[in-house]
């Protein structure tokens, strides 16, 4: 079975996310596997990881769109 990490890996390759071409010349898709990589090591369940994900979207919306 496919790790999601390994999943994320190799839609970002699909996607083109590496290549030099690519928006800033392929490092999206290296701070994306770096996220990845953090996620995975911090080993959520399905519960946690969607508390996780829905606490740092909303912080990141916070800080980028301030009221």
């Amino acid at each position: 079975m496919t790790t999601r990490h390994e999943f994320f890996i190799r839609r970002l390759k699909e996607l083109g996310l590496y290549d030099k071409d690519s928006d800033y010349g392929g490092l999206v898709g290296k701070w994306v596997e770096e996220l990845s990589k953090t996620f995975a090591d911090q080993r959520h369940s399905g519960e946690s990881a969607a508390t996780t994900r829905a606490v740092f979207n909303q912080l990141m919306d916070e800080y980028y769109m301030p009221s």
